[in-house]
C-alpha cells in the first residue's frame, strides 16, 4: 500500500483484504481472531517506514465489512522515532467493534523514556489500548529477547494504575 512494490496489480488492496477476510472467516468462532498489520521486518527494519497509521487504519476499516465474525484484537507497529501525535492521528478514523482490543507496538529495547513518550502520544487518540513490541520476535536476534521482556516489564510497571 505504500508503493514499495512498483509492479503490483491495480486491485492489490482489494486482493489483500479479500485474503485477510477469507482467512479470518475460516477461524472458528471459539478461537480469538486478530491481525498483526506488519510492514515486514527483515533485519528488524521495516521495508517502508510508515508516515503514520493511515494505511493501517484504512486496511482495518476496509476489512471489517468483509468479516463474518468479530475481530478480537488488532496490532499496529510504531517505529521507535515516532513520539509525535501526528503518527497516531489517523486512529481517530479507526472503526472497530467495541470488543476489539487494540495493541500498539510501541515498546522498543533500551528506550524506556521513548516507550513512555509513545504511550503518551497514542493516549491522545485512543483512551484504551494495550502495549506490545513493534513486531513479532520470530526473526529478531535471540540476544534481544531479554531486553524486550525487560522493556515491557518496565513500561507496564510505569503505566500501572
Amino acid at each position: 500500500m505504500e508503493g514499495y512494490f512498483v509492479n503490483r496489480p491495480q486491485d492489490c488492496r482489494e486482493r489483500i483484504l479479500d485474503q485477510m477476510a477469507r482467512l479470518g472467516n475460516a477461524v472458528p468462532e471459539n478461537v480469538e481472531l486478530g491481525y498483526h498489520l506488519c510492514y515486514g521486518t527483515p533485519r528488524d527494519r521495516h521495508w517502508v517506514m510508515p508516515k503514520d497509521l493511515e494505511v493501517l487504519v484504512g486496511m482495518t476499516n476496509g476489512l471489517l465489512p468483509h468479516l463474518a465474525r468479530a475481530l478480537d484484537f488488532l496490532h499496529m507497529p510504531v517505529p521507535p522515532d515516532r513520539l509525535d501525535a501526528a503518527y497516531f492521528a489517523p486512529l481517530a478514523d479507526l472503526k472497530t467493534y467495541s470488543s476489539t482490543e487494540i495493541y500498539l507496538g510501541l515498546i522498543h529495547c533500551d528506550d524506556h523514556d521513548g516507550n513512555l513518550a509513545r504511550v503518551r502520544a497514542a493516549a491522545g487518540m485512543l483512551s484504551r489500548f494495550g502495549i506490545a513490541s513493534e513486531c513479532g520476535w520470530g526473526r529478531t536476534d535471540p540476544d534481544r529477547v531479554p531486553g524486550l521482556i525487560e522493556a515491557h516489564r518496565k513500561a507496564a510497571t510505569a503505566l500501572a494504575f
